[in-house]
This record gives structure tokens, C-alpha cells and sequence, in this order.
């Protein structure tokens, strides 16, 4: 009815209409043959989907489209169909309906399966070009199309988002082919092919200039996308396919390359003539595997695979369970944890022994980190498609038993937190002194609001972590002079990596951030008497003031209080630091727990002031009015954990952790 009252009911009518703006940059000869031909998308998801749309406002009247993976909120920054309404639907299906609707007469075959070698033909058969919309990571299917095409002698364009740019390259049949450009050879690794790849497509690499690599994990298989980039890479690929297609000129195939940076304003043309086989280009590839890669792995933690939920069975899914959970963070790396399985749970014990240091007042930090752990159990549940609850028994030999009830929940998505599991760590670096801003701070306290009793308090102008500093650095001298808490931790320093990975657990001396004079100094305090005499020199002084820098090397100080010192409430407070913590690393922050104020406070408030010195009762009574004058209400609350987080650099050395078979009892 609609289309009557415009007076456009009818293919001819429509399309004479609907792309009647289009004359004067194509004529009506070029409509006709754009509205006759038949382009292959595979791929509906960051350019894939924005090149099928704009191809459909170009006049394009024929379709081949593929995909078999649905739309999730983590596509919203960058996805043409990606919206509340899309998400659990086939892409496949919301991109066919959004061209339909711009275009009712459109012919388009849907391949719901995704691309595969056996549905390749199919896939081309008619077709007068293909773009490539294949995720970036998705490397073999992408170059049997390639290859494919190539012998069918049809062209392909691919076009990158990179950062804010779009690199594109196209491949035509008298051009270099996939392999020969890229230079990809049968017995090239994984990583060796995606590099080609990344390195072909952008030979320039513009936008490394402002990319922050650390958001880029190939093991992973993600990396930082940008909507407009998504947008201007339909561009380029939508006037390279006219340009085919209407016999516009001489083509500049491979080993041409394109790139276009709006944000460095810089457009980059070039050719490669023996394409990756360059010695540059090799080189390049050298640098990139041996340096760059190499300079950003973390010595220590270990990603394992995550489980297939279609083969693998629920032993193997309670295992990848619990390896989410023992890559929590615990005091000096003890980790104070035994686990237990049965048909239907999971259960979190604590180990009393694992930690006997003063910090450990009724084993609250072992509590603390039990939450942590549960946490990142919750969260690898749900994204195991597992619906978790809770449940927590104090009358134990422990002290604590939770147990995590494993639901099936077909509904579940992984949640956003998830990946940060991984990625979580201590960073003892100086940080950028850029401000984290409020908005930042608002929503990780709105993260741990449903954790009944704790609360988040955060302060980050300069005057405030001036005056903070002086409160840590009384506590951090305290703890340098407290001759427990000093053998308790270098008892867990591992002086050399082959103790660390042999040991795996502990703290990894190159972890503590010293550098090469403060590990030797590290070495000359490992025995008390030494360390004695060294702080009757003012050793634990300059202790104290490496602590007080890196409050003042930092974009923000937080504190997580709770209601009451309760098992209950410091589990739940363990739960909200974790929650706290992921949510900062989700966004590219480091973080660096504080432990010394909070925990002399609570051995204070529970146990008074007794068991420090007269010396060290009164450098520690001299930090509390200095907090409450940054942390209104402090001294009328349970504190759990101050912590420092910043911009900054990522570390090398991370901690380990011990085998899965150590921690099941």
C-alpha cells in the first residue's frame, strides 16, 4: 500500500525512483547493470553488513550473503544490524530484512551456515564480485575463497578497518593472486598467516601511531574495531565494486595497496611489487613475531582453551570453571583455595594453612580472595551457557565452604567481564597521572552495587593523592619494619624465574617491578638481621617512599569498605574487589591493590592496637585522620582494600599459579 501511494509498486518503478539521485555520478546505462548484478558478501557483521547496505543504496540488485553467527552487544560500537532488538538473531537474517526494507525488489540468496569448503561454488556461482566480509581472524575458509574466485575469474576486494582508517586491496583475475601477494606458503603457522595478512593489507600501518596494542589479542582472536572505520572501508569497497562492475578505468589490483587514515589525514597509496616476499615487508614480519609480540607476553599465567560446549562434556567444563577461579588474585600469591566437584557443583573451600601472615586476621584475606574467586567462576559459568548460584556454609573446619550450583541456561551469553579474567594482573609500574574520571568510577560502583553492605569510595585530584601519600607511607613503613610480615613475604618472593615456574605460586622477583638496583637490594634484604640493620639506616624510609610515588604515579586511589568484618561480608567484599578490578581491566586501566592501611585498620578495630610497637602505634595512629581527610567516614567504617589505578604500561612478568590437579580434594 505504501509503495502505491508513491507510486512506486513495481520493480522498474521502484528502482527508477528509489536511485533516481544517483544519476549525474552513474548514467542510465550504468543503473541498468548495476541493478542486474550479483555481489557475494561473506561476512554480515562489522564491514560485511555495512557493505551490503550501502551496496544496496548504490543500486545493486542482486545478492549472495553468508553467515551463521547472531548479534551480541559487543557488536553495537561498530555493526550496521547490531541494535536491542538484534541481539540473539542470525545477522544473516537482520542484515537480509534492513536491505529488504531499502529495497523490496532486492534478489538475495541467504547462506545460513557460513561459508565453507563445501558450499564455495554454490556460494559463487553468477557472481560478479565478491568483498570480502569475513572477520579479521577468520583466515583459512577466507583464503579457499580467495583461491576460488581467483580461478572462476572473479574479482574480490577486501577492504580493513584499521583503527580509524580502511586499507584495501583488490585481487583480480589478472592480478597477483592471494597467496602470492601475501606470500602464504602450506607450512606457515596460524600467527605467520594472520600476520601476512595484517602486514599486506596496511604495508604502512598509519594507524599504529594511535592504537593501543594491548587491546589486541591474537591468541585471543580480537582486536580494537572503530564504527566509522567499518564505514569508510563500505566506501572504498562499494566504489571499487562500481568501478569493476561498470568497466571504470584500469583497476589497481594487487600489488597495488590502499590506505586511507582520516584521523592522520593521511591517504596512502603504493605498490608492492613481490608483495610480502619484499624484503621489507619480510622484515617487518621478523620485527613484528621476534619483538613486538615477544615484548608483550606475560611471563606466568596461562589462558586454557575454552571448552567445546557441543562435544565436550561437563567434567571438562567444571575444570575450565575452576581454572577461572584459581586466576584470582590472593595475598602474596598463597593461594588459599580447595575445590571439589560433584554432578551438579562446584564447591570453594578455604585453606587455612596456605596463609599464615599478620595480614591474615582471621583468615579475612584468604576470605577475600575466595570471593575473587567466585567471581570469576560466576562469570566463566555464564559464559559456559551455565546459570550459577551461590551459596555460602561457615560451619567448617575452614571457616568457609561455597558452594557455585551449575544450572544449564541455553539464554546465557558470555558476560562482559568474562575475557577480563584473563588479563587481570597487578601492576606495580608507575601509571600515567591522567585522572581516571568520574564517569569511569560511577559505573564500577554501580557493578558492585548488588553486593549488599560494601561500598566503593574513589578520589583522583591531584591534592587528594598528595595528601594520601603520606598515609601510605606510614603503613608501608610499618610493614617494612613488622620483622613477620617481612619473612612472611620474602618467603614468597621467588628469587629466580626457575624457582617461579617450578614453585608456581609465590611472587616472581621481576613481578615486584624493582628493576635491576632494586632487585639486588630485594637480595641483601632477604634475611631479617640484614634488613634490621639496613632499616636502622633508613632502608624501610625509602620502602615507604617507592610506596608514596606510586600513589602520586597514579590516575586514582579507590577503597572498598563493607558493613561488618563478618565471614559473609568480606566474602562479599572479596567479590566486589574482583567485580571492581575486571572492570578496570575491561577498560584498558591498571590496577595495583593497597594493602597495608586497610588491613592494620582491621587488625586494629578487631584486635586494638596492642600487637604493634609503641613506635608503630603511633606512625599508624597518624595515618587514620589523614584518610578520613580523603576518605570522608572512613573511621566509621570497615575497610577492606584501598587500591591504585592509572593508564600505563602492561607488565612482562605476571604471577603462576599450580596445577588444577593441586587444588581438587
Amino acid at each position: 500500500m505504501k509503495l502505491r501511494n508513491f507510486a512506486v509498486d513495481g520493480r522498474n518503478k521502484y528502482f527508477g525512483t528509489a536511485f533516481s539521485r544517483s544519476f549525474g555520478v552513474i548514467n542510465a546505462n550504468d543503473f541498468e547493470i548495476l541493478k542486474n548484478s550479483r555481489v557475494a558478501i561473506p561476512g554480515m557483521g562489522g564491514v560485511g553488513g555495512s557493505h551490503l547496505i550501502t551496496l544496496v543504496r548504490a543500486g545493486i540488485g542482486r545478492f549472495r550473503i553468508a553467515d551463521f553467527d547472531t548479534f551480541d552487544p559487543v557488536n553495537i560500537n561498530r555493526q550496521y544490524g547490531a541494535n536491542t532488538n538484534s541481539f540473539g538473531r542470525a545477522k544473516i537474517d537482520v542484515m537480509a530484512d534492513a536491505a529488504s526494507e531499502i529495497n523490496p525488489y532486492l534478489e538475495i540468496d541467504k547462506f545460513p551456515e557460513g561459508l565453507s569448503l563445501e558450499n564455495i561454488d554454490a556460494f559463487l556461482e553468477g557472481v560478479d564480485v565478491v568483498i570480502d566480509g569475513l572477520d579479521f581472524f577468520v583466515f583459512d575458509i577466507r583464503r579457499k575463497l580467495f583461491m576460488a574466485a581467483h580461478q572462476k575469474g572473479i574479482p574480490v576486494i577486501t577492504a580493513g578497518p584499521l583503527g580509524f582508517s580502511s586499507a584495501l586491496v583488490v585481487f583480480t583475475p589478472d592480478s597477483m593472486s592471494f597467496d602470492e601477494y601475501f606470500d602464504i606458503r602450506e607450512d606457515d603457522s596460524y600467527l605467520d598467516r594472520i600476520l601476512k595478512f595484517a602486514i599486506g593489507l596496511s604495508p604502512k600501518g598509519r594507524h599504529f601511531k594511535y592504537m593501543d596494542d594491548k587491546f589486541v589479542d591474537l591468541a585471543g582472536k580480537r582486536g580494537p574495531s572503530f564504527g566509522s572505520a567499518c564505514q569508510l572501508c563500505a566506501g572504498l569497497a562499494a566504489t571499487e565494486s562500481v568501478r569493476i562492475l561498470l568497466g571504470r578505468g584500469k583497476v589497481e589490483s594487487a600489488p597495488y595497496f590502499h590506505q586511507f587514515d582520516p584521523y592522520t589525514r593521511k591517504y596512502i597509496r603504493g605498490k608492492l611489487r613481490n608483495g610480502n616476499r619484499a624484503f621489507s615487508q619480510k622484515a617487518k614480519l621478523w620485527l613484528i613475531k621476534n619483538v613486538m609480540i615477544e615484548r608483550k607476553k606475560t611471563v606466568g599465567p596461562v589462558i586454557p582453551d575454552f571448552p567445546d560446549l557441543r562435544s565436550d562434556g561437563f567434567g571438562v567444563v567444571q575444570d575450565y570453571i575452576v581454572r577461572a577461579g584459581i586466576q584470582a588474585p590472593s595475598g602474596d600469591n598463597c593461594q588459599p583455595w580447595i575445590y571439589g566437584k560433584d554432578d551438579s557443583a562446584i564447591t570453594l573451600s578455604l585453606d587455612s594453612e596456605a596463609d599464615t601472615s599478620f595480614f591474615n586476621l582471621d583468615q579475612s584475606a584468604s576470605t577475600i580472595s575466595c570471593g575473587a574467586a567466585v567471581e570469576n567462576m560466576v562469570l566463566a559459568a555464564q559464559a559456559c551457557g551455565f546459570d550459577p548460584m551461590v551459596s555460602l556454609n561457615e560451619q567448617n573446619e575452614s571457616g568457609l565452604t561455597v558452594k557455585v550450583c551449575l544450572e544449564k541456561d541455553d539464554n546465557l551469553h558470555e558476560p562482559q567481564l568474562f575475557d577480563s579474567i584473563w588479563k587481570r594482573c597487578t601492576n606495580r609500574k608507575p601509571f600515567e597521572k591522567t585522572p581516571v574520571v568520574t564517569g569511569i568510577w560511577n559505573n564500577v560502583s554501580e557493578a558492585v552495587s548488588d553486593l549488599n553492605g560494601v561500598s566503593l569510595q574513589w578520589l583522583s585530584e591531584r591534592s587528594q593523592l598528595d595528601v594520601f601519600s603520606k598515609a601510605v607511607s606510614l603503613a608501608d613503613r610499618v610493614r617494612a619494619e613488622r620483622k613477620d610480615l617481612h619473612e612472611f613475604l620474602f618467603d614468597k618472593i621467588r628469587f629466580s624465574r626457575q624457582e617461579a615456574a617450578e614453585t608456581r605460586d609465590g611472587l616472581p622477583l621481576d613481578n615486584l617491578e624493582a628493576g635491576i638496583a632494586g632487585n639486588c637490594f630485594l637480595k641483601a634484604l632477604k634475611n631479617w638481621p640484614v634488613a634490621k640493620v639496613l632499616n636502622s639506616m633508613g632502608a624501610s624510609k625509602g620502602i615507604a617512599k617507592i610506596a608514596e610515588q606510586g600513589v602520586l604515579h597514579s590516575g586514582g586511589i579507590g577503597l572498598i569498605c563493607t558493613d561488618s568484618y563478618d565471614r559473609e561480608s568480606v566474602f562479599r567484599a572479596g567479590r566486589a574487589i574482583q567485580r571492581s578490578w575486571l572492570m578496570f581491566t575491561h577498560y584498558g586501566i591498571e590496577f595495583q591493590p593497597i594493602a597495608a592501611p586497610a588491613l592494620f585498620r582491621m587488625r586494629v578495630l578487631e584486635n586494638g592496637s596492642e600487637c604493634f610497637s609503641p613506635k608503630h602505634r603511633e606512625l599508624i595512629e597518624e595515618t587514620w585522620p589523614i584518610i578520613e581527610e580523603c576518605f570522608p567516614g572512613f573511621t566509621n567504617k570497615k575497610p577492606i582494600l584501598f587500591f591504585r589505578i592509572g593508564f600505563g604500561k602492561s607488565i612482562k612478568y605476571g604471577t603462576y599459579r599450580r596445577s588444577l590437579a593441586s587444588f581438587i580434594r
